[in-house]
């Protein structure tokens, strides 16, 4: 903008050249689609390498052409390619997991629709920060190990660890959602905060003791001091600990300001134990005791988790039960006064093998089962039993996790491990058994061998031939199928591997000249000879497009899934890494022709062809794969579907109609900054310069025909190209011509003797 002149002085002011660099879009970025073991449907995935494609879609699959053609692809100089999974009638798999109630509370989905999530596996555990109120969600993909981790998590919509938000749109597997009612979460009980088991408050709060902070339901914490001696008053440790929580529950109700979950908050004791309770149920309800700013008292009355505290939210109960289940062994139901007497001198001991472990030999103690009644004593035994069997073998999880517990009349022993392998085996000690009287041996039921927990129900159908066009070609208003390929910006090269239905090819062609991008063919597997190839060519199989090319034959390339067994392949997945390979060595001008356009990976052809048989396709713009010797297998023909020789078109070859898409697409994107400048000859002029000077560009690196730029390309933008009724119409015409080299197919060589001289 012009310099605005004030005080006087030297003024500085940036002139633009004028010059705008127009810049070379990529030649061979391709576009596959085709059937693949998983991955996204009718979605465009970009990959870099075969290890893409098999992370994404899951590698090889004998079920999947596409597959073969990636793989050649990157295997022949390809680089860059978009990957659209095609299939028919894809479910996702899934899983509704249950509370500890056997509610619905959580689905988990796989991402990607079909078979391949059938092969996902959840596991639940509660080996967290706060293991009564949140959990652990692991996700794991058979197939190739890949695991996702969501630890500390919460059913809680407001908590910032909410399991839907970590999880929907940051998992490569699977999204979730909570499946309960807003009744059932509007009817929640109270979250709770409850201590350990607390000494006599008398020894334990003094001046330097007497400070904890409360957050109610995630309010602002709220502080309770402790005031001495009053508030641990009485005569007793039970009256001194009823008192204390007597003036809690009064000191955070009286910093309530209105809020119903602080004016209801409620504390009391249990026991030996200090219980504080939200104001209100639902949802959110929920209670934390953190450290004092100062005289710390929550560690000495044991509240919080971090203090041994058991902090549980309400949504606690909506949260998914532990996946998958463990071995058990539950006994056999316990009379009256089965326990009157035991364990004794003479009964203590079992024998124990979790997991194939052991067995090994336990000793619960000798000393009677404590308690007041049946209930009681099975409590002490399982708690006896638990500690025992843990401490055999700390480092080992299903021996350090192991739990008993009582269920009704009966004794539960579970294995601390999960799923496949879990196992649990409880047989009588050589002496001073008890495992007969705990009723573990006759009259104990084993549960069945626990499996791993993994999504279900996801299916597809393998296309048949009617489904092929409506599975390829797809609907352009939902993007499925090849208009997926509509949210790809740019591609060059399209490749269906192995797909030659007359009508995919067709509509696929005109969407290649919609895109300005190239259709390599795979000739049809019915054309097993020359004959029946000359018959396509000459009919209506094949589109007659300058904007593809068709490859014959077929090849043969080693199969890793068969140890390398041959496995026939059309050829059209390694020709696009062979025209990547040409444009990244010698440029989108060269054929990707000739001696040096060898087809790495390709073992054999399916037909191998005579120079009389190439002659009679090459006329008919079929482009022949040949193995010579010392070169190998090598692509032999540069022309387009119009390069039939009848048809005389100035297309005719694969570099010429390759070239001009170039620099079509790189003009189309590099003069985007034209669009609303004034339309005279300040503008005409900038146009000129910033063409002239791609296409010379071009010309420097021998794109083109001729000695000189004059011979070699022409670029026009001035008032015999654009009148002024084009100005008054708002259009601005731009003529830019240039000489295209083109591929010398035959190559004559003259032979004359040169006889001697007669002098007459």
């Amino acid at each position: 903008m012009p310099v605005q002149f004030a005080a006087p002085g030297v003024y500085i002011q940036e002139i633009p050249s004028g010059v705008r660099t127009i810049s070379s879009v990529a030649t061979s970025v391709a576009a596959f689609l085709g059937a693949a073991p998983r991955g996204p449907v009718n979605k465009a995935v970009r990959i870099h390498s075969f290890a893409d494609f098999e992370r994404s879609f899951g590698g090889l699959s004998a079920d999947s052409e596409m597959s073969y053609g990636v793989r050649q692809f990157f295997g022949n100089g390809g680089s860059d390619a978009w990957i659209v999974r095609v299939v028919k009638d894809a479910s996702p798999a899934s899983r509704t997991l249950l509370s500890s109630t056997a509610a619905n509370v959580l689905t988990v989905t796989a991402l990607d629709a079909g078979v391949s999530g059938n092969d996902i596996q959840l596991r639940v555990d509660y080996a967290t920060a706060l293991p009564d109120s949140s959990f652990n969600l692991s996700i794991i993909r058979s197939s190739d190990g890949r695991a996702e981790q969501y630890a500390n998590v919460s059913m809680n919509s407001a908590d910032a660890r909410y399991l839907p938000d970590l999880v929907n749109g940051v998992s490569q597997l699977v999204k979730v959602s909570r499946d309960v009612p807003q009744a059932t979460l509007d009817g929640l009980p109270a979250g709770t905060s409850t201590s350990g088991t607390v000494a006599d408050v008398a020894t334990v709060i003094d001046a330097t003791h007497t400070d904890f902070r409360v957050v109610v339901n995630g309010l602002p914490s709220v502080t309770v001091s402790i005031t001495l001696p009053a508030d641990i008053a009485g005569g007793t440790a039970i009256q001194r600990l009823t008192t204390l929580a007597a003036a809690i529950q009064a000191k955070v109700r009286a910093q309530a300001a209105g809020k119903p979950a602080l004016l209801n908050f409620t504390c009391t004791r249990t026991g030996s134990t200090l219980v504080l309770g939200s104001g209100s149920g639902g949802e959110f309800s929920s209670v934390r005791v953190l450290a004092g700013a100062r005289n710390n008292a929550a560690g000495v009355l044991k509240l919080g988790a971090a203090a041994g505290g058991i902090e549980a939210d309400a949504v606690a109960a909506i949260r998914p039960a532990r996946l998958p289940d463990p071995a058990t062994l539950t006994s056999g139901a316990f009379a009256a006064n089965d326990l009157d007497a035991l364990p004794d001198a003479t009964h203590s001991s079992l024998r124990i093998s979790l997991d194939g472990y052991g067995p090994d030999l336990v000793d619960i103690g000798v000393a009677p089962a404590v308690g007041a009644n049946l209930g009681a004593k099975m409590a002490d035994v399982a708690a006896r039993l638990q500690a025992a069997v843990r401490a055999l073998k700390p480092g080992n999880p299903a021996y350090r996790d192991f739990v008993a517990s009582v269920q009704g009349s009966t004794l539960v022993l579970a294995s601390g491990s999960r799923g496949a392998g879990s196992a649990i085996a409880v047989s009588a000690a050589a002496s001073n058994d008890i495992a007969t009287g705990l009723h573990l041996l006759t009259g104990a039921v084993l549960s069945p061998p626990p499996t791993d927990a993994f999504l279900g129900g996801g299916s597809e159908t393998p296309y048949a031939a009617a489904d092929i066009y409506p599975a390829f070609i797809g609907s352009r208003s939902k993007r499925e199928g090849l208009y997926a390929l509509e949210d790809v910006d740019l591609f060059n090269l399209l490749v269906l591997p192995g797909i030659t239905d007359s009508g995919v090819l067709a509509d696929a062609t005109s969407y290649c000249q919609e895109r300005r991008a190239f259709f390599i063919i795979d000739s049809p597997p019915s054309a097993s000879d020359v004959a029946a190839m000359v018959q396509s060519a000459s009919g209506t199989d094949l589109p007659k497009s300058d904007h593809a090319a068709v490859y014959f034959p077929w090849t043969y390339v080693a199969d890793p899934l068969k140890n390398g067994k041959p496995r026939l392949t059309p050829p059209s997945g390694a020709v696009a890494g062979l025209y990547a390979r040409t444009d990244g060595s010698r440029g989108v001008w060269k054929a990707p022709a000739g001696t040096d356009a060898n087809l790495s990976g390709v073992q054999s052809l399916a037909l191998t062809l005579t120079d009389g048989e190439n002659g009679s396709l090459n006329p008919l713009g079929v482009n022949c794969l040949r193995t010579f010797p010392v070169y190998g297998a090598v692509c032999w023909g540069a022309r387009t579907l119009r390069g039939a020789d009848q048809m005389s078109s100035e297309y005719k070859y694969v570099p010429v109609r390759r070239l001009a898409l170039y620099i079509e697409e790189s003009l189309y994107r590099g003069t985007q900054w034209v669009v609303f400048e004034p339309n005279d000859e300040p503008l005409w002029a900038q146009i000129r310069l910033n063409i002239g000077a791609f296409m010379n560009g071009l010309f420097r690196q021998g794109a083109f025909q001729g000695s000189s730029p004059r011979d070699a390309y022409l670029v026009k933008c001035d008032r015999e190209t654009t009148t002024q009724d084009d100005i008054n119409r708002g259009v601005v015409n731009i003529l830019v011509g240039f000489a295209p080299l083109k591929p010398a197919e035959f190559v004559v060589i003259s032979i004359q003797q040169l006889a001697g001289q007669i002098q007459v």
